[in-house]
């Protein structure tokens, strides 16, 4: 089975809805709005934002999926859409970036890396080893990142590691509950930022020239 469709089962919207993950990531949960909207940003892009919960929320900010939540501003796949290069200053990878095998990833990734400006972040949610291991050992569409991924891709875009890396336990529901298991999954936060200096910029909306602010 191809990833696309791999994906559509997995994140299929009824199985989503309501999903209550989000209030356990204290990296990469509500701290992000304060910590993202600090930066003053003049776009985020959220790159899977699923029922995007951010909006609202965190200032300048679109959320695409590739499944058709309610609250999606854009439905697209990574490799599909086109943001102008160097016209991000965050983008939110929060549990998007890990499907397919690692050039899958890595070429993702490649994507997201050229929206980003000199001086911008992308803060990363993935998957890991223990999951793999404990969770759901046979969902192999998923790539399990490790900490020296974290730093072998990084170098390959030149990204700089800013913050973490960190790790994120998700409570299990009821039926894990009855088999003993204390988590579901846990996850790897971080920051990377792209070489550069952070710059302010405004698009004039008649001739689509870019000025700094």
């Amino acid at each position: 089975m191809i990833v696309k469709d791999r994906l559509k089962e997995h994140f299929e919207v009824e199985e989503w809805h309501g999903h209550t993950s989000f209030q356990h990531y204290n990296y990469t949960g509500k701290n992000l709005i304060e910590e993202v909207n600090a930066l003053d940003p003049d776009l985020v892009v959220d790159v899977g934002c699923g029922h995007n919960r951010f909006k609202g929320h965190i200032q300048n900010l679109i959320g695409f999926d590739q499944s058709p939540f309610p609250n999606v501003d854009i439905i697209s796949y990574i490799k599909d859409i086109n943001f102008r290069p160097e016209s991000v200053d965050v983008a939110l990878c929060l549990g998007s970036v890990q499907f397919g095998g690692r050039d899958n990833v890595i070429k993702e990734l490649g994507h997201v890396v050229d929206w980003i400006k000199p001086g911008g972040y992308i803060v990363m949610r993935t998957m890991n080893q223990w999951f793999k291991r404990r969770a759901y050992p046979n969902e192999d569409y998923q790539y399990i990142w490790s900490e020296d991924d974290v730093k072998e891709i990084g170098n390959m875009y030149n990204l700089k590691l800013h913050k973490g890396i960190w790790e994120e336990f998700v409570p299990t529901g009821p039926e894990g509950i009855k088999r003993g298991i204390k988590y579901k999954s846990s996850r790897l936060s971080w920051w990377w930022q792209k070489p550069g200096t952070l710059t302010r910029t405004q698009i004039d909306p008649v001739t689509c020239e870019v000025t700094e602010r």
